[in-house]
């Protein structure tokens, strides 16, 4: 075992910013604090930089999976993949409407009958602000 500080993979850098997203869309960070948090991930060279971003959250990353690193004191162990839960995509409503609802608002407009494309362009924005309020990605 070394003491020496283990240089960062960019797979490592990657679940730590899946850590910070689901951290900011769970309410926990502010959208500053997330975005600078992010940007030092990104720039994190090793695994010491990595958990200082996410000391205070929560879930922690998986760090070093595979390798024999023991974290210091007050670092959570790296877990196999086996083990760690799986992320669940959350089913949006309105997922395959709004695509049908835009080609038949061209199609609308296309065929000369700008109130039914208004609208469809109407409920389009409606079905649309309902899919940002679920999370806000695509």
């Amino acid at each position: 075992m070394t003491d020496r500080p283990i240089r960062a993979s960019d797979q490592e850098r990657e679940s730590v910013v899946d850590v910070l997203r689901d951290a900011f869309t769970d309410g926990r960070l502010t959208f500053d604090e997330f975005e600078e948090r992010t940007a030092a991930a990104y720039a994190a060279k090793t695994w010491d930089q990595l958990w200082e971003l996410t000391s205070d959250l929560p879930a922690q990353p998986v760090l070093g999976v595979g390798l024999s690193h023991r974290p210091q004191a007050g670092q959570p162990e790296a877990i196999p993949p086996a083990v760690r839960p799986r992320r669940v995509r959350r089913e949006r409503p309105f997922d395959r409407v709004l695509p049908v609802l835009f080609v038949w608002i061209v199609i609308s407009a296309a065929a000369g009958s700008p109130s039914i494309a208004a609208a469809l362009s109407f409920i389009f924005i409606c079905v649309l602000a309902t899919r940002i309020g679920y999370g806000g990605r695509w």
